[in-house]
């Protein structure tokens, strides 16, 4: 296997962990946003969008392309459903959190990331991805209002 490809395997298979993927998302906002405020927003949209995925993924119950195909998937902590994929979701929500700042491509470039890892492993499909996409807006709109309606 070239080395590219193993980098980038090892790197997939770091943030499909979920403690090292909630870690890393915690420190780029930490480390990103200053405001108080905005670190309490951008929690309540990661706690909203999580609830929005359970949901989805019982009701759907698509399951996982490895397990159809036959290969298995990596070790899970939580198995379940493929649709729609939580590590793009919560990699999305916080894309749109930081759509306003400098560091926007960073974050853009890290949800690119985990959507390529997610794929790579074989764990969800790009319908899962996508889903995980269209998601994410309606996910922070309806944070915007529960922030401005309950919390502001």
């Amino acid at each position: 296997m070239e080395p590219l490809m193993q980098a980038l395997l090892f790197l997939s298979q770091a943030i499909g962990n979920e403690i090292v993927f909630c870690i890393i998302l915690g420190a780029m906002v930490l480390l990103t946003e200053k405001r108080p405020q905005k670190r309490k927003k951008i929690v309540l949209a990661i706690l909203i969008t999580f609830l929005m995925v359970l949901l989805l993924k019982n009701i759907f119950a698509v399951e996982r392309p490895c397990i159809a195909g036959g290969d298995g998937c990596p070790d899970l902590f939580f198995p379940d459903y493929s649709f729609p994929s939580g590590h793009a979701a919560m990699a999305f929500i916080v894309m749109i959190a930081f759509l306003d700042k400098p560091s926007f491509p960073f974050f853009w470039l890290f949800a690119f990331l985990v959507s390529f890892s997610r794929l790579l492993l074989g764990v969800h499909t790009f319908e899962d991805i996508a889903a995980s996409l269209v998601l994410a807006p309606i996910s922070y709109s309806l944070t915007d209002f529960v922030w401005r309606r309950y919390l502001e």
